[in-house]
């Protein structure tokens, strides 16, 4: 074997991440004039939440993404741009968020709902007569903010907004003809598991319609999901779940101007905003794209297509294997895509000499992961109950700070870690076994 090299930047190879500075929730997310639009929420003077600004990516396939210029930025020191959506409108991009003023500094309501223009997708007016929601409808509510907006069957718009009152997270309901009168017609969904619902995105899939919104509950952070129709301005929920049972994927978000739904995720857990790329001047990046679809009333989730252009070459392939095997990967750097089809079991562990691992494992319809000893960060287990079918299909992202983990399109397990060298064993037993190392596609061609 040859020596292990020890990893030294945990900047990831394909994901999402901002040069410098800190990052949280995607916004804006909108294909228009043949690029992928993604908005973020950005501190550029520091890798610690704090100022927040607009920052700006586009992509032409969700794989490769170029930074562009800071879209919108806050008014000074003591406000922010908070989380929000965008929409294409008369052939112009138009974007509605949250901007935030300091309570500590400012006597007036702290969030209220602005908008903003462009006609080339980087450089942005701001409405004259901002803010266009400017107090939340009742007295007394935890939150308001996170703008999500769609067009609706008829032609007109939508929103959906994050908030909270007497404990109880909320998502309320908006309608509006222009982008800048709006109605509210009241909380189109409602929950006693958490404060506040954040980042709230609705869509139709089909005769359903599927929330999608995140919060901080007392036993899990993350982005959960409610599946049913709408009544009345009310969502009857008929399904509901996790989007992702990881520890560290939040304020998930869709693309408007797609037919197709894919979402983009922060991954990283909200309570836990100091991590050790922080003393590389960075932190925060964004999860793989996925997309959704509905299969017999079920919320199915899948990488996108595009991220097979990842694959640089297969380095390990086993047919089939009923007994556990070790495998020595050819690879310099924790930048690998993981396939192998199963049953009923699987047991895989990702290690090295140093002791640093990721195992996952099926046992009894549970998935186990466990990454304690992942690396340098504190690690978790999870474990999640899956319907076994007679052939499961799994896959397994691993990046410089992330593992991704999809189980059948219907488990997802998103964590960060943080090994100080490179996973380069694979232990291995359940079945056939397909191993790709993966683009780095912050290097120059």
């Amino acid at each position: 074997m040859k020596n292990l090299k020890r990893v030294f930047s945990f900047k990831p190879h394909y994901h999402f991440f901002p040069i410098t500075g800190w990052i949280n929730d995607p916004n804006g997310l909108i294909y228009w004039k043949g690029m992928y639009h993604m908005f973020y929420q950005y501190n550029p003077k520091s890798p610690s939440w704090g100022h927040i600004h607009w920052g700006h990516a586009v992509s032409k396939d969700l794989v490769h993404w170029f930074h562009l210029p800071v879209a919108l930025y806050p008014k000074d020191e003591r406000s922010g741009i908070f989380s929000g959506s965008a929409v294409e409108d008369n052939g112009k991009l138009k974007v509605i968020y949250t901007f935030f003023r300091d309570p500590e500094y400012h006597k007036s309501i702290k969030e209220v709902q602005y908008l903003a223009e462009s006609s080339d997708g980087i450089n942005f007016q701001e409405y004259s007569n901002n803010p266009i929601i400017s107090t939340p409808p009742e007295s007394e509510v935890y939150a308001f903010r996170d703008p999500k907006v769609r067009r609706s069957e008829k032609g007109s718009w939508e929103m959906v907004l994050g908030s909270g009152k007497n404990g109880n997270g909320r998502v309320l309901f908006y309608t509006s003809t222009d982008l800048i009168n709006w109605h509210y017609r009241g909380v189109l969904f409602e929950g006693d598991f958490a404060q506040v619902f954040e980042c709230p995105d609705l869509i139709s899939m089909g005769r359903k319609e599927v929330l999608i919104y995140s919060a901080c509950t007392p036993k899990v952070n993350g982005t959960f999901f409610v599946m049913g129709t709408v009544w009345d301005n009310k969502l009857i929920a008929e399904n509901f779940g996790m989007l992702d049972v990881g520890h560290d994927y939040y304020a998930a978000q869709t693309f408007f101007g797609t037919e197709r739904k894919i979402v983009i995720a922060w991954m990283q857990n909200p309570s836990n905003c100091s991590y050790p790329t922080q003393q590389e001047g960075w932190n925060g990046l964004m999860a793989i794209p996925r997309e959704l679809h509905v299969e017999n009333n079920e919320l199915k989730i899948r990488p996108v297509e595009e991220v097979k252009q990842l694959r640089i070459n297969e380095i390990v392939t086993e047919v089939n294997t009923k007994r556990k095997k070790s495998y020595d990967l050819n690879i310099e750097h924790n930048s690998y895509e993981i396939v192998c089809d199963f049953s009923p079991d699987v047991y895989l562990r990702l290690h090295n000499t140093w002791g640093e691992s990721v195992e996952i494992s099926t046992n009894n319809s549970i998935l186990k992961v466990d990454t304690r000893r992942s690396g340098v960060s504190e690690g978790t287990i999870r474990k999640v109950e899956f319907k076994n079918e007679r052939q499961n299909h799994l896959r397994v992202f691993v990046d410089s700070c992330s593992i991704e983990i999809f189980l059948n399109e219907s488990i997802v397990c998103s964590f960060r870690i943080h090994p100080e060298y490179v996973y380069n064993i694979l232990e291995f037993e359940g079945g056939s076994l397909h191993v790709y190392k993966l683009e780095n596609i912050w290097l120059p061609n």
